[in-house]
């Protein structure tokens, strides 16, 4: 039973993400952009290894106005309820107290299958702390930002 369960939670993340084409405000906020498509190259960045898995992507997170308490998480799915939110357990393993264009960051990393296992954090201009899985569309492999708890 517990399998089934999870096959259908399973299901249910992948429907929330491939319903979603993301949060287009998360990923202006954040400046997110695969590091083959940046259009700008930046002359100096900080570089945060996730994994050394294959294929590895690199990710470049160089936001307009500086973002406060910016913290790369990794993501292990937990649960998700009948309204497809999905929930995971959390580990920081980047930070810092504030991330700016003036020097990005570029995170390696690796896709493993559908569900999301990294995911970004930051605090708003009002305080508030947004939390957004980091995945890649299966419609076109664009970069996806989607909100979680």
């Amino acid at each position: 039973m517990k399998i089934l369960s999870l096959f259908f939670a399973g299901l249910l993340g992948i429907t929330a993400f491939a319903a979603s084409a993301g949060d287009f405000d998360a990923l202006t906020k954040t400046g997110a952009v695969y590091e083959a498509e940046a259009k700008v190259k930046y002359q100096s960045y900080e570089v945060f290894t996730a994994d050394n898995g294959e294929p590895q992507v690199g990710i470049y997170f160089a936001p307009k106005e500086p973002l406060k308490n910016f913290r790369v998480l990794g993501l292990t799915f937990k649960d998700a309820d009948d309204n497809g939110q999905v929930y995971f357990d959390e580990k920081e393993i980047w930070r810092a107290a504030e991330l700016s264009s003036a020097k990005p960051l570029l995170v390696r990393l690796t896709f493993i299958g559908s569900i999301p296992n990294y995911g970004i954090s930051f605090e708003d201009t009002a305080g508030k702390v947004r939390k957004f899985t980091i995945s890649e569309s299966g419609m076109d492999g664009s970069l996806v930002l989607a909100p979680f708890k």
